[in-house]
């Protein structure tokens, strides 16, 4: 039995987040040294495009339809989450925990989830069906000929068919990024940590482990997978070595034996820390992520933690083609003002999911419809967006 332990906002705030979906539904490299290590682990590079399954909120060119989908959680406060959904506004709880993907099949809800230190589930509609293993986690969720695939973490990277798991890596590992191809290769993203203790981005396909580069000396991990007409497209981070000797951030993408570095915009007296994506969607040849840019706080030696109030903190963002726009709104609320963790496009709507800062809250569950900003419960209600996909 499922518990609902979040106050559902008011009719009236209902039908004007409803009424304002409903009318945009109806209107509408950077040179770096790379290095990429040979492991001995076979991996083939074939696989084919969407077949009309579902492989993530991410998966280009197999959407229908005009409805938009969106995967987080709620808190009532107290600490206590509830794994949910909205539909076009309309907040649907599962249970505890919190929601981290969502796609729709046929009209048909399949998402997954997790709940701190304890199961992960993925649900069928409000039907709840939990994955094998101890303290599992899982991130990402595809759908193909009835099959459910999700990944993430079990004493290490993973995937789940149905319930049942299958082992990628024993290290401090995850996959968080899942497709799946039309003829059954099954496609995850996600890190590993190796003996020299660097964090390498890695792929599976069919359990078999291959690495993606990453600038030379540093590190790098993939967030998300999609599949579009034969290709896999990776999303994700990559961090290369300054002359301050730490480590710079910046949203990256792979396809084929490709990867892309995307700007962090902006100049030195902006104070950039630097920029993470977590995830994407490709649409024929236009790419998209979904991310954010970090900046550095302004010293202050009488200030709480040394930083001056009102500097520094992230920014949502993405990357269209290259290019980066800011996502607008978020209040500085203690450092915290806003990520975007997934985007979907439709028919020249673009719709983000993320999160914002408020005055009360430092995160509220939020998405951007074409650049503006809808805090999907309030300024006042702890959350987060995750995942969005547009039917």
């Amino acid at each position: 039995m499922f518990v609902n332990l979040c106050f559902k906002f008011s009719n009236m705030k209902k039908i004007i987040l409803i009424t304002i979906i409903s009318i945009f539904l109806a209107s509408c490299k950077d040179s770096t040294e790379d290095i990429v290590e040979n492991d001995n682990i076979n991996n083939s590079g074939d696989s084919n495009s969407n077949d009309g399954n579902s492989n993530g909120s991410g998966s280009g060119g197999n959407n229908s339809g005009g409805n938009i989908y969106v995967a987080g959680f709620v808190s009532d406060g107290a600490g206590n989450t509830t794994a949910c959904y909205w539909k076009n506004g309309e907040r649907v709880d599962l249970g505890p925990g919190e929601l981290e993907d969502l796609v729709v099949v046929d009209g048909t809800v399949y998402s997954v989830g997790w709940t701190y230190g304890g199961s992960s589930h993925y649900w069928v509609g409000n039907e709840s069906f939990e994955l094998e293993g101890n303290a599992a986690e899982a991130y990402a969720i595809a759908v193909h000929d009835g099959d459910v695939y999700t990944t993430g973490r079990s004493s290490g990277a993973c995937y789940w068919k149905n319930t049942k798991k299958t082992n990628l890596s024993a290290e401090d590992s995850s996959g968080y990024g899942i497709s799946v191809s039309d003829d059954g290769d099954v496609f995850v993203g996600g890190y590993y940590q190796n003996n020299h203790h660097f964090v390498i981005p890695a792929k599976w396909k069919n359990g078999n482990r291959s690495n993606l580069s990453r600038p030379s000396g540093g590190d790098g991990e993939v967030q998300d997978v999609v599949i579009v007409d034969g290709t896999p497209y990776f999303f994700g981070m990559t961090l290369k070595p300054d002359n301050q000797g730490g480590l710079t951030p910046k949203a990256s993408y792979w396809y084929g034996n490709t990867r892309k570095d995307l700007t962090n915009g902006g100049g030195f007296n902006e104070m950039i820390e630097g920029g993470e994506a977590y995830g994407g969607f490709v649409d024929g040849s236009d790419i998209y992520v979904a991310g954010k840019i970090s900046h550095f706080g302004q010293y202050c030696a009488d200030c709480p933690n040394n930083t001056e109030p009102g500097t520094g903190g992230s920014d949502a963002h993405y990357w269209y083609n290259g290019n980066i726009f800011d996502l607008p709104g978020g209040e500085w609320n203690d450092g915290w003002i806003s990520t975007a963790y997934d985007i979907a496009v439709k028919d020249g709507l673009i719709v983000a999911s993320g999160y914002v800062a408020t005055e009360t809250e430092t995160q509220v569950p939020a998405v951007w419809i074409n650049g503006e900003l809808t805090k999907l419960e309030g300024d006042n209600t702890y959350g987060v967006a995750k995942a969005v996909f547009i039917d």
